[in-house]
């Protein structure tokens, strides 16, 4: 671009918060006449900062703490005057690593597929496996008297009889990928990243019953005479017809999140039974424990979003290793402990994403030979 950019970052924040002198916005429209890009970051600003996401992120920020933490970074000349709640949240999201969200960047993204070594699959009760991620395969399969309809992104099937109804079969998604599961009684199961299910091919018995591991989320058909059971290695799930988000990735810190209905849930190491309601959250850790959840952080993986305040990179790591199928490896031990507040993005890529929190935090990071080397 043709200025200092932290001088026009500095001056685009002031436009949008409306808090800008004649001279500096005069500066700001000659410098996006000469450069078209800067123009059009501008625009994509605006249109983001009017997003209801956006404007919850502004609403939810203690300005005053963080910008305590970051008011080094711009003008002292200027900064002053910018303290009000919408500026000081403008100036907080580019000093505290939101700067990713609303500062697209064109990069050439990691391809995911080339490096998955494995896709979906599907493992029968007889051993078979099918690879469902293979495009070569037939939209329609016939397994005894079951017939599967396969799309890029999803499996349903139809049963007749009750000859497999005791078999298990597994369904496993990797890193990288996930999956819509519809069972054969009409129940709809999204998996995320490297989960997976162990289901029957019909439900023949006085319950449905299935396994899970990962991550997962229900919507159950109502059945009154034959409740649903969800296990997964801490805790069974017991429902009728409702619909909720099961969460194993942390060992021995089951999450279950419920939408909609109502479920009880079963300890299977201390025997504790608790009912959940709808917009709360159990964690189970040997006992339960109960509290509220907030959908659009807990279920935003199902849209591709992964939200995270104040999340050390340690943690984003797990995400991106499960998301992009990529290992990460800590160079400098220190950068494990760097707190960052955003969202990362399936579709925008891993190198836009690394390259911009690069921009707006101290850590560095290279890509060699498929890992990710932070620090």
């Amino acid at each position: 671009m043709t200025s200092d950019k932290q001088h026009i970052d500095q001056l685009m924040l002031e436009k949008l918060s409306g808090y800008i002198s004649g001279e500096d916005d005069q500066e700001l429209r000659q410098l996006m006449e000469e450069d078209q890009e800067l123009k059009q970051i501008y625009t994509g600003l605006q249109q983001q900062l009017a997003h209801p996401e956006a404007k919850q992120y502004l609403e939810e920020l203690d300005e005053d703490i963080l910008w305590q933490k970051r008011q080094h970074q711009f003008r002292k000349n200027k900064t002053r005057r910018l303290l009000y709640r919408v500026a000081a949240g403008l100036l907080i999201l580019l000093g505290s690593g939101f700067l990713y969200i609303f500062f697209p960047r064109e990069h050439k993204q990691i391809s995911i597929a080339a490096r998955q070594s494995t896709g979906i699959t599907l493992q029968l009760a007889n051993g078979k496996n099918i690879n469902l991620s293979d495009s070569s395969q037939s939209p329609v399969l016939s397994v005894g008297t079951i017939q599967m309809h396969l799309s890029p992104g999803s499996l349903q099937y139809e049963a007749t009889g009750n000859s497999q109804a005791a078999a298990m079969n597994i369904l496993r998604v990797p890193a990288g990928k996930d999956y819509k599961l519809t069972l054969t009684d009409g129940t709809e199961v999204w998996l995320n990243s490297m989960s997976q299910i162990s289901f029957p091919l019909s439900f023949n018995g006085s319950t449905r019953e299935v396994s899970v591991s990962g991550e997962a989320y229900f919507s159950v058909k109502k059945d009154i005479d034959h409740p649903f059971i969800v296990h997964t290695g801490e805790v069974s799930v017991n429902v009728l017809g409702t619909a909720f988000n099961v969460n194993t990735y942390s060992h021995g810190n089951t999450r279950i999140a419920l939408s909609s209905g109502k479920v009880s849930l079963k300890s299977n190491t201390g025997n504790q039974q608790i009912l959940l309601r709808p917009g709360y959250e159990a964690i189970c850790d040997n006992d339960f424990s109960v509290d509220e959840f907030n959908p659009k952080n807990t279920l935003a993986w199902m849209e591709g979003k992964y939200y995270f305040k104040k999340a050390t990179l340690k943690d984003i790591a797990t995400v991106i290793n499960r998301w992009f199928d990529i290992p990460v490896i800590f160079d400098d031990a220190a950068a494990e402990n760097v707190t960052v507040t955003g969202v990362l993005t399936k579709k925008d890529g891993l190198t836009e994403f690394m390259d911009n929190l690069s921009e707006t935090t101290s850590i560095r990071y290279q890509l060699i030979d498929k890992v990710l080397h932070i620090r």
